[in-house]
């Protein structure tokens, strides 16, 4: 699992400001959950920019569009 959530990471850059991160934190946590539910990653991540909205409805995520067919 760990393995699998690191290699996931390497398609959400590191930097683009503090919500940046905790967007990588955030999929870091629910990724892990998600896994074992059987859920997609690209339901993770979508779950992952809601939260972050919540706080900021104008923030706008940086990912490898590639990876994550959203």
């Amino acid at each position: 699992m760990t393995d699998i959530v690191s290699e996931e990471l390497t398609h959400i850059p590191r930097g683009y400001g503090v919500r940046h991160g905790w967007l990588r934190t955030y999929y870091n946590r629910y990724r892990r959950r998600d896994l074992s539910k059987g859920k997609t990653k690209e339901e993770t991540l979508l779950y992952c920019i809601d939260e972050i909205r919540k706080e900021d409805p104008n923030w706008h995520p940086e990912y490898d569009i590639t990876f994550f067919k959203i």
